[in-house]
């Protein structure tokens, strides 16, 4: 076994931990204990809302030396989920003390992932009831893993600072307008947004149930590919499930053999960040570099259907998830949250219809897009803010974070946010490649590429005190 030492500095990707659980020189019941210890030593860091029993995790560490790990996919390979999504014998909060519940069965997702050898740690703060991209909107909220001063990202803002900071392998999240990409941008890791349908929802709270998805946050996009084949597949108690899972592979495996789509500088923002619009203009450049062609073309349609995920009557969607707990705990629930919920209550069913129209009519004219492209490159987030300004703007500010993500699921499309740069100020900056539906496997295999030409450290580059 390796010394002490060697096992506190250790990063937890899964390669890493394959290896080493390989040649000896550790085991799942060694690592489970340096991830408590980790814990232990950052104190309160508001990253978890609930964790698992010490002692049963040891256990379950420990039950996996008695089966054969080659048969188990995941086997050792620590994990933590957003606090939207059931796990049995740990309370359902969203982040709403009020909320809790212990649900009588942990969710879908959950039950893969133990299935296939993964060791569940705990339960992750979120913006409550997922409604949010900074990551603040909770009693305890954890913080930038760069720099304290900033925000984490949300809405699943401890599922992105948890494997960030090397207290878990991999995360689950959950994605309505980016909180599974948000999160992996201000924190240097990767968020692979799967095709809303290709990952069963069933056993978590919803926002928009009809395209949320679940997305995994890791260190590598090769982790991410690892865990997102554990996932994706058949349940036939989720009627939002695709029912054609056929990989798309419409997207070629190399940059010198595509064309990249890139937002028009009219449509391109980055609310007054110098720092974040030149490393988006470096990331331009890295893409020649690597022999893709790029160009710009009209991302109006984006932005508009962006726009009506929280500003306009899909907002229904989010209300009918929540309507009898918020009638019956008004004062309960934070106040950006319950200000932009309540707001559907000012559409009609009428006004739902107009709406979903116009959303096939914005999928018809994304179709034509890629039809000239095989994938586009935004910035993941135009811009990060510190706690402060959030406090003192938090709906605007909280808009502008979503200006590059709010679309993806409204339009169905496969996304990965992967780390770019590290800006000049030391605070990370992502990009986010997106394809049409089913082409995650692509996605993963480019982000794999594009990750090894950046030459980038891994999560927070801090090591694991």
């Amino acid at each position: 076994m390796k010394s002490s030492t060697d096992i506190e500095t250790i990063s937890l990707d899964i390669s890493s931990l394959q290896a080493g659980y390989a040649d000896g020189s550790f085991s799942p019941v060694d690592i489970v204990a340096e991830i408590y210890r980790r814990i232990d030593a950052r104190g309160e860091d508001y990253v978890w809302t609930a964790l698992a029993d010490r002692q049963d995790a040891l256990q379950n560490a420990q039950d996996l030396l008695s089966v054969d790990s080659d048969s188990y996919a995941l086997w050792g390979i620590p994990f933590s989920v957003k606090d939207n999504i059931h796990v049995k014998g740990l309370p359902t909060t969203a982040s709403c003390p009020a909320f809790s519940h212990l649900p009588e069965d942990s969710a879908v997702v959950v039950k893969k992932l133990i299935a296939a050898g993964a060791i569940l740690i705990g339960k992750n703060t979120m913006d409550q009831f997922a409604t949010g991209l900074v990551g603040v909107r909770s009693e305890g909220h954890p913080v930038n893993s760069f720099n304290p001063d900033y925000i984490p990202g949300g809405s699943s803002s401890g599922s992105g600072i948890a494997v960030a900071v090397g207290l878990v392998s991999f995360s689950l999240g959950s994605d309505t307008g980016g909180s599974g990409r948000i999160p992996a941008a201000l924190n240097n890791i990767v968020g692979l947004k799967p095709t809303p349908g290709l990952i069963s929802t069933q056993g978590m709270i919803y926002a928009n149930r009809s395209f949320d998805c679940v997305p995994i946050f890791a260190l590598t996009c090769a982790d991410a590919k690892q865990v997102f084949d554990q996932l994706a597949g058949a349940d036939i108690n989720d009627p939002f499930l695709r029912e054609n899972q056929q990989p798309a592979n419409k997207v070629p495996a190399l940059f010198n053999q595509l064309v990249v789509g890139i937002p028009d500088k009219a449509n391109r923002h980055f609310f007054g960040d110098r720092l974040a619009e030149q490393c988006f203009n470096d990331a331009i450049a890295r893409l020649r570099s690597l022999g893709a062609e790029v160009r710009e073309i009209d991302f109006s349609h984006f932005v508009e259907a962006g726009q009506m995920l929280f500003d306009g009557p899909l907002l229904a969607e989010r209300y009918s998830s929540l309507e009898t707990f918020l009638e019956q705990n008004p004062h309960q629930v934070n106040s950006n949250v319950k200000s932009i919920v309540e707001k559907a209550k000012q559409y009609s069913a009428v006004d739902l219809c107009k709406e979903y129209y116009r959303i096939t009519e914005l999928k018809a004219l994304t179709r034509g897009v890629f039809s000239n492209i095989d994938i586009l490159m935004v910035p993941t987030a135009a811009t990060i803010y510190t706690i402060d300004e959030v406090a003192s703007d938090p709906v605007n500010l909280n808009t502008n974070m979503g200006y590059y993500t709010y679309y993806a699921n409204i339009l169905q499309l496969s996304a990965i946010a992967v780390p770019a740069a590290i800006r000049e100020d030391g605070l990370p900056f992502g990009v986010c490649f997106l394809a049409g539906p089913q082409d995650d496997a692509s996605l993963a295999a480019l982000g794999s590429t594009w990750q090894q030409s950046t030459n980038l450290l891994l999560g927070d580059n801090a090591g694991f005190r």
